[in-house]
C-alpha cells in the first residue's frame, strides 16, 4: 500500500510539473536553466572534459614509486612413478613487500603528462564549443518559438482583414460597381489567409518541438513562451576581430593540438634513450605462516640500453614529426578561416539590426497607405487593383518584419557563437 502511494505522488507530481510549464509562461531565463539541467551534449562535453583532467592525474603515476604486497605459499613433493604414490617434502610460506622507482626512462613520463595537458585543453575547447553552440540554439529555437506565435497572431488578423475586404468587394459586386474578376480574386486572397494561418499553427508545433529538443522537455504540453530575449546593440565601432580570433575555442583547439603533437614527439624519442630503474624487496621466507627467521631483502639498480627494435622508434619519431608539421599548419590556416567567418558573421549581425528597423518603417507607412486606400475604394476614389496591390504590400511587410525579428535575434546568435561565447558561457 505504500508503495503505491508513493507511485501515486511520483505519478502526480511529474503530471503537476508539465501542467507548471504547459501553463506558465516559459521565460528565456528558465530554459536557460533547463537546458544546463538537461542537455545531453553539454553533459558529454563536460563529462569529457573531466575525464581528460582525470588522465592527466594517471599519467603522473610514473614520477612516484610502485610498491606492493605478496603474500604467498608453495606445496613441493615428489610422485614415484613404479607405485604412483605421492610424497610432500612440506610448504613454504612467504611476505614481501617491493619497491620500484624509474630515475629515467628517456622523458618518457614528462611527455605524456604533457600529451594528457594537451588533449585537457583540446577538451577544454570542446567544452567552450559545444556551450557556444547549445546557447545558439536555444536562442534560435527561442526566437523561431516567437516567430510562431506571432505569426499565428498575424495571420489571424490578416484573415479577418480579407473577410472584412471580401464583403466590401461583394457589396460592390452585388449592386454593380465591382467586377466579378475583382470578386474571385477577393475570395482566393481569403482562402490564401486561411491557409497561411494554418501553416503558421504547424509551424508552432514545430518550432515547439525543436525548442523542447535543446531544452530537454518531455512532455507534449504545449509550451506558454513569454516573448523575452536579452539582446545587445552592435559596438559603435568595428571589434578587433585578430583579438577576437585569438581567443576563439576554435584556435585553442589547434593550438592544443600542436602541444599534444609536440609532446608526442617527445615521447617518441625517449625510445633512443637508456632507462634507470631502482628497485628493493623486504620480506620473511619459511615454513611458518607467521613469525619468521628467514628474513630477506634485496636491493637492485637496472640500466636498459636500446640497441635495436626494427626501427621502431625511428619511424614512429619520423610519423609524429609529420603530423606535428600538420598541425602547425592547421593552426596558420585556423587564422585566416577564423577572421573571415568572423567578419561575415559581425557584418550579418549588423545589417540584421539595421533590416529590422528598415522593416519596422516600412509597415508603419504600408499600414498607413492601405487605411488611406480602403477610405479610397469606398469612396469609388481608387480601383481595385491599385487597393488590392496595396493590401497585399502591408500583408507581405507585415509577414517581413516577423521574419526580421526572428532574423535579427539569430544573427546575434550566430555572432555570439562565432566568438565562442554566449549565455552558457
Amino acid at each position: 500500500m505504500r508503495s503505491c502511494r508513493v507511485f501515486f505522488i511520483t505519478i502526480s507530481m511529474t503530471v503537476c510539473s508539465s501542467l507548471v510549464w504547459a501553463q506558465q509562461p516559459l521565460t528565456y531565463q528558465e530554459a536557460l536553466n533547463l537546458v544546463k539541467k538537461n542537455n545531453a551534449d553539454l553533459q558529454f562535453s563536460e563529462e569529457s572534459l573531466n575525464a581528460s583532467k582525470y588522465t592527466v592525474e594517471s599519467n603522473k603515476s610514473g614520477y612516484f614509486p610502485q610498491l606492493s604486497a605478496n603474500l604467498g605459499y608453495a606445496q613441493t613433493g615428489t610422485t614415484d612413478n613404479t607405485t604412483g604414490a605421492d610424497s610432500s617434502s612440506g610448504g613454504a610460506y612467504s611476505a614481501y613487500l617491493s619497491a620500484s622507482q624509474n630515475v629515467f626512462k628517456g622523458f618518457a613520463d614528462s611527455s605524456k603528462v604533457e600529451q594528457a595537458r594537451g588533449q585537457m585543453k583540446v577538451s577544454d575547447a570542446a567544452l567552450r564549443t559545444t556551450r557556444s553552440q547549445v546557447s545558439y540554439d536555444l536562442k534560435s529555437a527561442f526566437a523561431f518559438a516567437i516567430f510562431a506565435t506571432d505569426s499565428i497572431k498575424i495571420s489571424e488578423e490578416i484573415v479577418k482583414r480579407r473577410n472584412d475586404n471580401l464583403r466590401i468587394v461583394q457589396l460592390r459586386y452585388e449592386s454593380g460597381r465591382e467586377n466579378k474578376g475583382s470578386l474571385l480574386l477577393s475570395q482566393a486572397n481569403y482562402k490564401q489567409a486561411q491557409l497561411d494561418n494554418l501553416k503558421a499553427k504547424h509551424d508552432r508545433d514545430t518550432s515547439e518541438a525543436d525548442l523542447k529538443k535543446v531544452i530537454g522537455f518531455d512532455g507534449d504540453e504545449p509550451l506558454n513562451i513569454k516573448e523575452e530575449i536579452p539582446l545587445m546593440s552592435p559596438p559603435s565601432k568595428e571589434p578587433d576581430f585578430k583579438s577576437i580570433a585569438a581567443s576563439t575555442p576554435d584556435r585553442q583547439t589547434y593550438q592544443a593540438q600542436v602541444e599534444v603533437s609536440e609532446a608526442s614527439v617527445k615521447n617518441a624519442r625517449s625510445g633512443f634513450f637508456p632507462s634507470l630503474d631502482l628497485s628493493a624487496t623486504m620480506g620473511d621466507y619459511g615454513n611458518n605462516f607467521y613469525p619468521n627467521n628467514q628474513d630477506r631483502w634485496t636491493l637492485g639498480a637496472t640500466l636498459t640500453l636500446p640497441l635495436f627494435n626494427g626501427g621502431r622508434d625511428y619511424y614512429a619519431t619520423k610519423s609524429q614529426t609529420s603530423q606535428l608539421y600538420a598541425a602547425k599548419s592547421n593552426l596558420a590556416g585556423i587564422d585566416r578561416t577564423l577572421l573571415s567567418s568572423l567578419k561575415k558573421a559581425y557584418k550579418d549581425y549588423v545589417e540584421a539590426v539595421e533590416q529590422l528597423s528598415v522593416y519596422e518603417a516600412f509597415v508603419q507607412a504600408a499600414r498607413t497607405r492601405a487605411d488611406i486606400a480602403r477610405a479610397k475604394y469606398n469612396n469609388g476614389l481608387m480601383s481595385f487593383e491599385d487597393w488590392d496591390n496595396i493590401e497585399t504590400d502591408l500583408i507581405n511587410k507585415t509577414k517581413l518584419y516577423l521574419a526580421s525579428k526572428r532574423d535579427r535575434i539569430v544573427a546575434e546568435a550566430a555572432w555570439e557563437r562565432a566568438q565562442g561565447v554566449g549565455a552558457l558561457l
